[in-house]
């Protein structure tokens, strides 16, 4: 990892964890200019891991130095390194962005998104797309790589279109890509948690109230027709 990085990633913190308490944490070696809670796109739950943005490297240092190990009050070790806050083609830096909205336990992403934006108008909704595009356009690699980083900005975008009626459902499904992502594509955890969820018992499915069982029902299916690879 690069030791000239002022961002660190942490991670092993219980899964409940809020935004709040990351920070807490975060802010014990200094100030935090952003953070971001990284969550699985499939469940909606936290990753138990963190994304840290600090103003300069001294600080992101002593962020390694004195969280990397650290004890948490349920017995783990924390874990604590540089990552590289730049994009290695681009050597373009993000600039630092807001705090994320905390997901609870029974709210997706796209939920989360929607009641963001059920407030705003189409006039709105149609210059913050003006504005998106004239990004693109003056630093495209830029926009990809904020993209890339935190695709639930392109959910985001999906809705304004929506919203400002620049778009409607059926030119959005022949834009989705349709392509049956490969194995070795998705991490171990991943891979981990789609066999859990796919040798979940019928006993205990039964127990989940009725949205969290028709999640599940739903990724068994798509697991049986290979949406996500060779999973089984």
């Amino acid at each position: 990892m690069d030791s000239s990085s002022t961002s660190v990633s942490i991670g092993k913190f219980p899964f409940d964890y809020t935004e709040e308490q990351v920070l807490e944490i975060a802010r014990s070696v200094g100030p935090v200019l952003d953070l971001k809670l990284l969550f699985d796109e499939l469940t909606g739950k936290s990753k138990g891991y963190a994304i840290i943005s600090y103003g300069d490297n001294e600080t992101a240092a002593s962020a390694v130095r004195n969280l990397n190990y650290m004890t948490l009050p349920n017995g783990r070790f924390l874990k604590c390194a540089f990552i590289n806050d730049y994009d290695s083609s681009s050597k373009e830096r993000l600039p630092p962005l807001p705090l994320g909205v905390q997901i609870h336990p029974n709210q997706n992403v796209q939920q989360v998104i929607s009641n963001i934006l059920s407030n705003i108008d189409s006039t709105t909704a149609l210059q913050i797309l003006k504005e998106a595009k004239s990004m693109s356009l003056d630093n495209p690699k830029l926009t990809k790589l904020l993209l890339d980083r935190f695709p639930q900005l392109a959910h985001a975008l999906v809705e304004l279109s929506l919203i400002s009626n620049t778009t409607n459902a059926d030119l959005i499904e022949l834009t989705l890509n349709k392509k049956q992502p490969v194995l070795n594509e998705l991490s171990y955890d991943h891979v981990t948690l789609l066999k859990s969820i796919h040798n979940m018992p019928e006993v205990e499915l039964e127990t989940l109230d009725e949205s969290k069982r028709a999640i599940v029902t739903q990724i068994k299916q798509e697991i049986d027709k290979g949406s996500y690879g060779q999973i089984v």
